[in-house]
Formats: C-alpha cells, sequence, structure tokens
C-alpha cells in the first residue's frame, strides 16, 4: 500500500488495522526497551496520537515546556501517566490531550490502539489512535507545552521518514529511531510510536 492511500483509509480500515479500543492492557505485545537483568516495574501511561483534518490529514505534536522536570523541550505527543483509579488507557490519553492542548474529550473518536511500548526511563505507555471532529482551536497549556504544531499523515505514513540508529547504554546495544524535520529532533518514544503506527498501518505489517 503506498503512503498516500496509507493516509486516507476510512476510519473502519484504519480500525481494522488496530487493536480494539476495549482489548485488555495485559492483552497488548510490548516493545520498545528491554532491561537486560533485574526487576523491571514502568510507570503505566497514555498517549493520544490525534489526527486533524485541515484539509490534509495531520498528526499533532507538542513541544514540551523547558521548564519541566522530564523530557524538557522534547517533542511529545499529548499525554502522561496514569492517576489513580482512573480508567486506562483511553481516559488517561483524553484526559491528557484536554489538559496539554485543549481538546474536549467529545470531539475525540478513538480508533483502536497500538503496542504498548516500554521507554528506557522506565515508563510503559499504551499509544491511542483517534481523530479529532471538525478544526478545533489547540491551546497549549503554558505550563507543560510550549509549542504545537503538526506533522503531515503521509509523512508520518512513510517509512523513508524514520532513521534508525543503534546506541549503547549500560554496556548494551538498544535501537533509537529518529525523524528529521525542518525545526524539531523528533526521537526517542515519540518517533519509536509514530515509526509502529506507520508499520501497523502497512499490509505487510
Amino acid at each position: 500500500m503506498g503512503t498516500e492511500a496509507a493516509s486516507r483509509l476510512s476510519t473502519g480500515e484504519l480500525s481494522a488495522r488496530l487493536h480494539s479500543p476495549d482489548t485488555p492492557e495485559h492483552e497488548l505485545p510490548i516493545g520498545g526497551f528491554r532491561p537486560v537483568h533485574g526487576s523491571w516495574n514502568p510507570r503505566r501511561a497514555a498517549v493520544l496520537i490525534p489526527i486533524v483534518f485541515q484539509p490534509e490529514p495531520a498528526i499533532v505534536l507538542t513541544v514540551r515546556s523547558r521548564r519541566m522536570s522530564l523530557h524538557a523541550g522534547q517533542v511529545a505527543l499529548p499525554g502522561g501517566r496514569r492517576e489513580a483509579d482512573e480508567p486506562f488507557p483511553l481516559t488517561t490519553a483524553l484526559r491528557e490531550t484536554s489538559e496539554e492542548i485543549g481538546i474536549d474529550a467529545g470531539r475525540v473518536a478513538v480508533h483502536g490502539l497500538l503496542d504498548r511500548f516500554d521507554t528506557i526511563t522506565g515508563y510503559r505507555i499504551v499509544p491511542v489512535v483517534a481523530s479529532i471532529e471538525g478544526r478545533p482551536e489547540l491551546r497549549p497549556c503554558p505550563r507543560e507545552v510550549e509549542e504545537i504544531f503538526t506533522l503531515p499523515l503521509d509523512a508520518v505514513l512513510d517509512p523513508a521518514s524514520y532513521r534508525k540508529h543503534h546506541v549503547t547504554r549500560g554496556g548494551h546495544g538498544h535501537e533509537l529511531y529518529t525523524m528529521p524535520h525542518p525545526r524539531w529532533m523528533i526521537w526517542g518514544a515519540t518517533a519509536a510510536i509514530l515509526h509502529r503506527f506507520c508499520t501497523t498501518l502497512k499490509d505487510d505489517a
């Protein structure tokens, strides 16, 4: 399937390639960082992959505030840690998206989930794929978000948009993805999750 065709999948076709939104969390495959030894108890988090139409489809990304204690100034998908007793992952992803960029949950149509992704910083992320109805006004939360920008869906779904690197941490090798952009360095978990979204929508994924 070509990149342009993939970006124009119907909502039904898109949902068919994803895990159902009601898939039990423990049944979702896990990718990303794998510890070589020792115990591993990552914290649970969820992000939204929000598709907007302006009029061409695009993915909304944020630049984290430089005042944040973690990942300051980095490009991220809207999302964050699960709150106590909060339904997970949908409520977490929708709440964080509303807080960070002002998109009301009532405008979000959830299509499905991607595989879980473990980060080297100790999080296990569930990505939630959704489209946003209408043309919402995106309002960054100054405390958390420095800037909001969009990436054309055609670019996100083009395998040539990604670079894979091999890095060493603690004497062990790991894979790292980057996604070149004129203004921002898109890398780490964000680039890896977008790459997984890309491969999931390919026929041979």
